[in-house]
């Protein structure tokens, strides 16, 4: 029998045969969701990446390659997704804004932080979008996020509170700190459309890392946190989305591998040094 990753309970699964009602019913339940396709002539692909010395991903994986690695990390529980419920990672809540892309970008932020083993901060992705969009309820793309992430920083909950707005907040000496202190300082655009890379990215013994989404079919970006095998012997990808922990299981869900495979996709390398207290 080939291998199936472990589920849990009731998990939701996103296919071809749901996943156009899903978004009709969310759109109805009024969820906010913001991408929109990006510009890749003002915004190159890699320009978003901070490169590092030691990207070390390594050859990418051929599918026969797929059932064995996703075993072997969920055997050893070093995916993003370990590391995320080991932390106590929260559950981002965009809520009515159009923020997908940043919302999930932090998430992806917080995620590499609680992989050092450290407590991650508990990050705040709504100023930085609204600085990037001048507070305006508008979409983008990831590489607008860490663009963003790079200029700005991103503060925590506690010096600026939940989906509050006010762009003189980004004048506390508080929250300019806090926003300082975290930011990416290594990632890398994984090439589009390419399942493949990303298992790779989630799977990797030595260097899993989270990667940021962006998904046309759904108009909305998303994490991706871990590589699973499905029964009959398909793949996917589960996801932590930025709706809430009401959405899903536990504001997490699967997508299988044909709604995997996402126009935009970054790797999370590392993040600002997070100093043992």
């Amino acid at each position: 029998m080939a291998y199936q990753s472990d589920l849990g309970t009731d998990p939701l699964i996103i296919d071809d045969s749901n996943a156009s009602q899903f978004v009709e019913r969310w759109r109805d339940e009024g969820r906010a969701f913001g991408m929109v396709p990006r510009d890749y002539r003002a915004a190159p692909f890699g320009s978003a990446s901070f490169p590092a010395v030691d990207l070390s991903m390594g050859a990418i994986l051929q599918r026969s390659q797929f059932a064995d690695a996703i075993k072997r990390a969920d055997e050893a529980r070093t995916t993003p997704d370990d590391w995320r419920k080991a932390m106590e990672v929260p559950i981002q809540n965009q809520a009515s804004w159009g923020y997908c892309w940043c919302f999930g970008a932090v998430t992806a932020m917080t995620v590499t932080y609680a992989m050092t083993g450290y407590a991650a901060p508990n990050l705040n992705p709504f100023p930085t979008a609204y600085r990037i969009k001048g507070g305006r309820n508008q979409g983008g793309w990831a590489e607008q996020a860490y663009k963003g992430v790079a200029d700005f920083g991103v503060p925590t909950h506690d010096v600026w509170a939940g989906n509050k707005e006010g762009m003189s907040q980004w004048q506390s000496p508080e929250v300019i700190a806090s926003a300082n202190r975290h930011k990416v300082t290594a990632s890398l655009e994984l090439p589009q459309n390419n399942f493949a890379a990303l298992v790779t990215s989630l799977t990797h013994p030595k260097f899993a890392r989270p990667v940021t989404m962006g998904l046309n079919w759904w108009g909305h970006l998303v994490c991706a946190v871990r590589a699973v095998a499905l029964p009959g012997g398909g793949f996917g990808i589960l996801i932590v989305n930025s709706w809430g922990e009401g959405w899903g299981q536990n504001g997490c869900g699967v997508l299988v591998e044909s709604k995997s495979i996402a126009f935009e996709q970054i790797r999370i390398e590392r993040c600002t040094p997070i100093l043992a207290a």
